[in-house]
């Protein structure tokens, strides 16, 4: 499954702006969504899913949502901006791909990328220590914001 990210306006079905408790019920509707178990409550605006990937949402000082953070599937789910992998593809190809579209601020190393004028970040925990070293190699998140989040 492709799931479109359109920064600064919306990741699949929740837009940025809408009411809280709606995008938060609205998350459910993305396929593959996991209810937290009984005894485990996740916050409001946070949501699991099979893939393994998981949906962050930020309100607002007005109940509306202010940023939507993807954080990284490991299967079954193609996390998409302009048609750029942003988790299946190495962090040095969609880095490079997005430098293509727009200026880039690139933080430690590589660690964490801001696309400004996107209103969009890119974050991942290490770097690789090698050509052969998995970790680092790929984003582990993505954050999509309303005007004003970066300011």
């Amino acid at each position: 499954m492709d799931l479109d990210i359109d920064p600064p306006r919306r990741v699949g079905p929740i837009e940025i702006g809408m009411p809280f408790d709606r995008a938060a019920r609205a998350l459910q509707d993305i396929p593959g969504f996991t209810p937290p178990l009984l005894k485990e409550r996740n916050p409001p605006g946070f949501a699991h899913y099979e893939s393994e990937m998981s949906i962050a949402l930020e309100p607002g000082r007005d109940g509306r949502v202010k940023s939507i953070e993807i954080y990284r599937p490991t299967r079954n789910i193609n996390v998409l901006y302009r048609g750029i992998s942003i988790f299946g593809e190495s962090a040095s190809d969609v880095i490079r791909k997005l430098a293509q579209i727009t200026r880039l601020k690139i933080e430690d190393d590589g660690l964490g990328v801001l696309a400004h004028e996107l209103l969009m970040s890119l974050g991942r925990a290490v770097l690789p220590e090698g050509p052969d070293d998995p970790d680092g190699r790929y984003f582990e998140s993505v954050l999509i914001a309303a005007p004003g989040y970066y300011e």
